[in-house]
């Protein structure tokens, strides 16, 4: 990319930027919030894992028919106004979150958390942005581009939520929310996307469930939707309870939570900035990355339900998501592939849907803890992970070799 786009795209970068990181942010401080916080001090035990459920699961409630809609919103009012909406309701989410904790009113946390999971949809529509640029053969790498964006928030978002929560639960949610109000900014005086219309725009309640049933009449898309799923969903689930495992078992705190994200996020940096280069470039498709990314993953996932020492545990998060970004990258360039540039918007809209559900999940999980403990939810995230072997296994692959990703120099 030519300095020219790379600032005429520096606040799309942003905007994915601020939405990853402060999704980041919020899980150290949710863990530490309701499991030792005085959430838990008010509550029996039962309730707080009932509680923490719930700060987990209205998010993902959000996001599922935030993302379709504003994946659809893209395609008919264009990239840069959507991602406006989703800065500004973002900036109100976080005040809202702020707000619960200055005033000790647990419900304002959590319509914090729904509205920020309604305007989580920067990820797509920066990818779909991005991706109507590329050619057929590099849009794996282009979106390479915006994953590396992402995994950078992915280890500022916890890290920074982990050490300023450990002072100050407030102090992290003010950071994000003022953040969020310099990229809105920066956003209405961007040129990185024509806003014309690109087609019809109906919204009503039923429109995710429209956007999803739309799958039926796209069957191309249906194997790489699958297998992105089942690949989220475990990989989510290990990504919750790692965290409440180094807590209750390792003893972490607040800050320590948050370091241990950090390394995590460090291992998709690694990956979106030489793994993936490394070893798409041995290989003529994606398909193969895919594949390789999915089994490594899901192995290193069921792992870590194994006894083993705190540095193993690191060690294992560490290479659960460098491989991650392996399949992460190609399932999603797969799934754009497979339609038009008036539907990508949709299509990575959808996919973002699928995280969200993963999300739900995985944050309903949680309330299983006093009957299972989190080395079997641990098992289960990694076998998960491999199932998705069986719909990638009969994906295409794309013939053309896609360029290596943008490098942050």
């Amino acid at each position: 990319m030519d300095s020219a786009a790379l600032r005429a795209r520096a606040p799309l970068f942003l905007a994915v930027f601020i939405d990853i990181f402060s999704f980041g942010l919020m899980y150290p401080l949710i863990v530490a919030l309701f499991g030792g916080g005085w959430v838990a001090q008010a509550y029996a035990p039962a309730t707080r894992d009932a509680l923490l459920s719930l700060a987990f699961a209205l998010f993902p409630i959000g996001m599922f028919f935030g993302a379709s809609l504003l994946g659809d919103l893209s395609d008919a009012l264009g990239r840069r106004r959507t991602l406006m909406i989703c800065m500004g309701g973002l900036a109100a989410g976080y005040g809202l979150m702020w707000a619960a904790l200055e005033i000790g009113h647990l419900w304002l946390f959590f319509l914090g958390r729904l509205a920020c999971g309604l305007m989580a949809g920067t990820a797509p529509i920066a990818q779909a942005s991005v991706v109507d640029a590329a050619p057929e053969d590099q849009r794996s790498a282009a979106m390479a581009q915006v994953v590396l964006v992402n995994t950078l928030g992915m280890v500022a978002g916890p890290a920074i939520g982990g050490v300023l929560g450990h002072w100050d639960f407030r102090l992290p949610l003010g950071l994000a929310l003022a953040l969020c109000l310099v990229t809105l900014a920066l956003l209405r005086r961007a040129h990185f996307a024509s806003d014309e219309v690109r087609r019809a725009l109906q919204l009503d309640w039923k429109q995710p469930f429209r956007l999803l049933a739309r799958l039926r009449e796209r069957p191309a898309i249906q194997r790489p939707a699958a297998a992105f799923f089942l690949f989220q969903l475990g990989f989510l689930i290990y990504y919750t309870f790692i965290l409440v495992e180094m807590q209750a078992s390792y003893g972490f705190s607040t800050a320590g939570l948050g370091l241990f994200s950090m390394v995590m996020g460090i291992g998709c940096v690694v990956s979106s900035a030489w793994g993936f280069k490394a070893l798409r470039a041995r290989f003529a498709s994606d398909r193969p990355v895919t594949l390789i990314g999915l089994a490594l993953c899901g192995l290193f996932v069921a792992a870590s339900s194994l006894p083993v020492p705190a540095w193993g545990q690191i060690a294992f998060a560490f290479l659960s998501t460098f491989t991650n970004i392996f399949a992460f990258i190609t399932l999603l360039a797969a799934i754009s592939s497979c339609v038009d540039e008036s539907e990508r918007g949709w299509a990575l809209g959808i996919a973002n849907a699928g995280v969200a559900l993963c999300v739900f999940v995985a944050g309903l999980l949680t309330s299983l803890l006093t009957l299972f403990s989190s080395d079997a939810f641990l098992l289960a995230g990694g076998l998960i992970v491999l199932a998705g072997l069986v719909p990638a296994a009969g994906m295409g692959g794309n013939a053309a070799v896609a360029k290596p990703p943008l490098v942050a120099k």
